[in-house]
């Protein structure tokens, strides 16, 4: 995912707070989003990135581990 498609996901989720909340300021915005749990976008992609990382090393599979060893050597 490169950053305009980031950029753009993260603007749609300002705009729904917007709709749902009315206009704020950014500092309450980011209140509002941490206290309903509401992570960053770049957050919730690193997050998602690192488990998937982690599951794909840790496979049994052949063409997995190959493309592993491959990556990281």
């Amino acid at each position: 995912m490169n950053s305009a498609d980031r950029q753009s996901l993260q603007f749609t989720i300002d705009k729904i707070l917007l709709k749902i909340f009315g206009a704020m300021s950014k500092d309450t915005y980011s209140e509002v989003s941490k206290y309903f749990g509401i992570d960053p976008l770049e957050e919730v992609i690193d997050v998602r990135r690192d488990k998937f990382l982690k599951r794909y090393c840790a496979t049994d599979n052949y063409l997995c581990r190959l493309i592993n060893a491959r990556q990281f050597s």
